[in-house]
Protein backbone atom coordinates (compact mmCIF):
# COMPACT_ATOMS: atom_id res chain seq x y z
CA UNK A 1 0.00 0.00 0.00
CA UNK A 2 1.69 3.44 -1.04
CA UNK A 3 2.44 5.62 1.89
CA UNK A 4 0.22 9.00 3.17
CA UNK A 5 2.98 12.22 2.21
CA UNK A 6 3.06 13.45 5.77
CA UNK A 7 1.23 16.76 4.91
CA UNK A 8 -1.61 14.88 3.87
CA UNK A 9 -1.46 12.67 7.51
CA UNK A 10 -1.07 16.28 9.16
CA UNK A 11 -4.15 17.43 7.36
CA UNK A 12 -6.41 14.26 8.22
CA UNK A 13 -4.92 14.21 11.91
CA UNK A 14 -6.38 17.83 12.56
CA UNK A 15 -9.43 17.38 10.66
CA UNK A 16 -10.04 14.03 12.56
CA UNK A 17 -9.51 16.64 15.70
CA UNK A 18 -11.78 19.14 14.66
CA UNK A 19 -14.67 16.46 13.82
CA UNK A 20 -14.12 15.06 17.08
CA UNK A 21 -14.20 18.57 18.77
CA UNK A 22 -17.43 19.59 16.54
CA UNK A 23 -19.40 16.37 17.21
CA UNK A 24 -18.58 16.64 21.58
CA UNK A 25 -19.67 20.26 21.29
CA UNK A 26 -22.85 19.65 19.65
CA UNK A 27 -23.29 16.44 21.51
CA UNK A 28 -23.19 18.54 25.25
CA UNK A 29 -25.23 21.18 23.38
CA UNK A 30 -27.75 18.60 22.82
CA UNK A 31 -27.68 17.08 26.72
CA UNK A 32 -28.23 20.52 27.79
CA UNK A 33 -31.61 20.60 25.62
CA UNK A 34 -32.92 17.24 25.08
CA UNK A 35 -36.56 18.17 24.73
CA UNK A 36 -35.33 20.49 21.68
CA UNK A 37 -33.91 17.31 19.89
CA UNK A 38 -36.82 15.17 20.75
CA UNK A 39 -39.19 17.37 19.22
CA UNK A 40 -37.07 18.29 16.20
CA UNK A 41 -37.32 14.47 15.52
CA UNK A 42 -41.26 14.47 16.49
CA UNK A 43 -41.58 16.98 13.48
CA UNK A 44 -39.64 15.51 11.32
CA UNK A 45 -42.73 13.15 11.37
CA UNK A 46 -41.10 9.72 10.33
CA UNK A 47 -41.27 7.70 13.85
CA UNK A 48 -44.16 7.67 16.01
CA UNK A 49 -43.90 10.49 18.52
CA UNK A 50 -43.05 8.07 21.42
CA UNK A 51 -39.94 7.13 19.71
CA UNK A 52 -38.63 10.40 19.87
CA UNK A 53 -37.14 10.66 23.26
CA UNK A 54 -35.16 7.17 23.12
CA UNK A 55 -33.93 7.96 19.97
CA UNK A 56 -32.80 11.81 20.79
CA UNK A 57 -31.20 10.27 24.09
CA UNK A 58 -29.40 6.85 22.27
CA UNK A 59 -28.38 9.66 18.95
CA UNK A 60 -26.88 12.16 21.65
CA UNK A 61 -24.73 9.29 23.66
CA UNK A 62 -23.79 7.62 19.72
CA UNK A 63 -22.29 11.67 19.15
CA UNK A 64 -20.43 11.53 22.37
CA UNK A 65 -18.99 7.98 22.19
CA UNK A 66 -18.13 9.17 18.40
CA UNK A 67 -16.70 12.28 19.65
CA UNK A 68 -14.34 10.88 22.30
CA UNK A 69 -13.27 8.43 19.80
CA UNK A 70 -12.32 10.37 17.04
CA UNK A 71 -10.48 12.54 19.41
CA UNK A 72 -8.28 9.97 21.41
CA UNK A 73 -8.35 7.71 17.99
CA UNK A 74 -10.28 5.21 19.74
CA UNK A 75 -11.81 2.24 17.50
CA UNK A 76 -10.94 4.76 15.00
CA UNK A 77 -12.44 2.62 11.91
CA UNK A 78 -15.67 2.30 14.26
CA UNK A 79 -16.37 5.56 15.17
CA UNK A 80 -15.95 7.04 11.48
CA UNK A 81 -18.46 4.11 10.28
CA UNK A 82 -20.60 5.65 13.06
CA UNK A 83 -20.14 8.96 11.98
CA UNK A 84 -20.97 8.32 8.65
CA UNK A 85 -23.98 6.78 9.08
CA UNK A 86 -25.20 10.17 12.01
CA UNK A 87 -24.49 11.99 9.14
CA UNK A 88 -26.04 10.41 6.65
CA UNK A 89 -29.11 9.99 8.63
CA UNK A 90 -29.14 13.76 9.01
CA UNK A 91 -28.61 14.41 5.57
CA UNK A 92 -31.65 12.55 4.72
CA UNK A 93 -33.63 13.89 7.62
CA UNK A 94 -33.16 17.47 6.09
CA UNK A 95 -34.20 16.40 2.70
CA UNK A 96 -37.18 14.74 3.30
CA UNK A 97 -38.53 17.36 5.32
CA UNK A 98 -37.59 19.60 2.48
CA UNK A 99 -39.25 17.60 0.20
CA UNK A 100 -42.26 17.39 2.53
CA UNK A 101 -42.81 20.91 3.03
CA UNK A 102 -41.77 20.50 6.75
CA UNK A 103 -41.10 23.36 9.26
CA UNK A 104 -38.04 22.37 11.49
CA UNK A 105 -36.16 24.23 14.14
CA UNK A 106 -32.96 22.62 15.06
CA UNK A 107 -30.13 22.67 18.20
CA UNK A 108 -27.92 21.17 15.91
CA UNK A 109 -24.77 23.05 16.46
CA UNK A 110 -25.41 24.69 19.98
CA UNK A 111 -27.69 26.90 19.10
CA UNK A 112 -31.29 26.39 18.24
CA UNK A 113 -32.48 27.61 15.08
CA UNK A 114 -35.56 27.49 12.58
CA UNK A 115 -34.46 26.12 9.50
CA UNK A 116 -34.93 28.37 6.50
CA UNK A 117 -32.73 27.55 4.10
CA UNK A 118 -33.16 23.86 3.57
CA UNK A 119 -30.36 23.69 0.95
CA UNK A 120 -27.79 25.36 3.18
CA UNK A 121 -28.47 23.26 6.02
CA UNK A 122 -28.59 20.38 3.54
CA UNK A 123 -25.18 21.90 2.01
CA UNK A 124 -23.49 22.05 5.57
CA UNK A 125 -24.59 18.71 6.42
CA UNK A 126 -23.31 17.37 3.13
CA UNK A 127 -19.83 18.69 3.68
CA UNK A 128 -19.76 17.29 7.17
CA UNK A 129 -20.30 13.73 5.55
CA UNK A 130 -17.55 14.23 2.88
CA UNK A 131 -15.59 15.25 6.16
CA UNK A 132 -17.00 11.70 7.81
CA UNK A 133 -16.57 10.00 4.46
CA UNK A 134 -12.16 11.39 4.12
CA UNK A 135 -11.47 10.25 7.53
CA UNK A 136 -12.96 6.76 6.51
CA UNK A 137 -10.87 6.04 3.76
CA UNK A 138 -8.13 7.29 6.25
CA UNK A 139 -8.95 4.55 9.26
CA UNK A 140 -8.89 2.14 6.14
CA UNK A 141 -5.77 3.04 5.01
CA UNK A 142 -4.21 3.76 8.37
CA UNK A 143 -1.70 1.22 9.78
CA UNK A 144 -2.97 -0.50 12.89
CA UNK A 145 -1.58 0.54 16.06
CA UNK A 146 1.40 -0.72 17.58
CA UNK A 147 -0.08 -2.49 20.11
CA UNK A 148 -2.80 -3.54 17.58
CA UNK A 149 0.17 -5.79 15.58
CA UNK A 150 1.96 -8.87 17.89
CA UNK A 151 5.15 -10.26 15.95
CA UNK A 152 5.49 -13.89 17.97
CA UNK A 153 9.24 -15.29 17.25
CA UNK A 154 8.72 -19.08 17.69
CA UNK A 155 12.10 -19.64 16.03
CA UNK A 156 13.95 -21.09 19.03
CA UNK A 157 10.79 -24.02 19.86
CA UNK A 158 11.46 -26.95 17.97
Amino acid sequence: MKEIPAIVRSMLFILRISMGIFFLYTGIAKVTDLGTTAEFLTRSNILPEFFSMPLACTGVAMEIIVAVCLIFRLEYRGSTVWAVIMTSVFVILYIQAWARGLSLSCNCFGAEHDVINYPQDITIRILILGAMLLLLWDSRHRAPLPHASRNFDFSEVE
